[in-house]
């Protein structure tokens, strides 16, 4: 039997040259494939420019708070490098030296100021120790306690935390809270009971073991 003839109208398609699917699918799609590698690379730039950036002026930041001395040259790495570490530690100094020059209301608006902006920086909880501080020494308790308790709350792995419940203990002592001081101490040695303050809290316990107006016996 003859085999068939091709059609004039179809002609015959070599089988190596037909497309299979998905070539058809590559052929109609390949312009959104190469958009998105596009897109990829770009953003791979991006994130490197991005993040040399930030090491440059991570360091720029770092070399002029080292080079800074005195509350202008602290206020200076604010105003060029707001956020950073280095401001973090600038606004602390500057707290420090207003309130060594009497300025109390305004080295607790720096410290105010710099523990919103940067909750995370690794020296926030000694903000917030100096600004209970502060508070107590304006005689406002209320204020000083809260400072208090959120540096020991918010960042109770810090070595400033056993410190901040020393001096909520001795604020509420001072203000006739004698129970609840009495539980703060105890938690000191309990959850800190290898740190200076623990030694301090213990000896402040066996003051709540001595009759009223006496001193705690020294020894036999």
């Amino acid at each position: 039997m003859e085999s068939p003839r091709p059609s004039v109208l179809l002609p015959a398609v070599d089988p190596a040259l037909e497309m299979s699917g998905s070539d058809l699918f590559w052929q109609e799609h390949w312009k959104k494939f190469a958009g998105g590698l596009i897109l990829v690379v770009l953003l791979i730039l991006a994130a490197g420019a991005w993040s040399f950036w930030q090491s440059q002026h991570r360091s720029a930041a770092e070399a002029l708070y080292s080079a800074s001395a005195g509350p202008e040259g602290w206020r200076e790495v604010l105003v060029k490098f707001p956020g950073t570490v280095a401001a973090g530690n600038a606004q602390l100094r500057l707290a420090e030296a207003l309130r060594t020059e009497g300025k109390a209301d305004e080295a607790a608006s720096t410290l105010e100021t710099f523990v919103a902006a940067q909750p995370e920086h690794p020296l926030a909880p000694v903000g917030w120790l100096s600004l209970g501080e502060i508070r107590q020494m304006q005689k406002n308790d209320a204020a000083a306690l809260e400072a208090f308790r959120t540096a020991s709350g918010k960042y109770g792995s810090s070595y400033a935390a056993p410190m901040a419940l020393l001096a909520e203990a001795r604020l509420l002592i001072a203000g006739g809270s004698r129970g609840e001081a009495k539980a703060v101490l105890e938690s000191i040695g309990t959850s800190y009971p290898q740190t200076p303050a623990a030694m301090i809290a213990a000896g402040e316990l066996s003051m709540f073991e001595a009759p009223a107006g006496m001193p705690p016996s020294s020894g036999p």
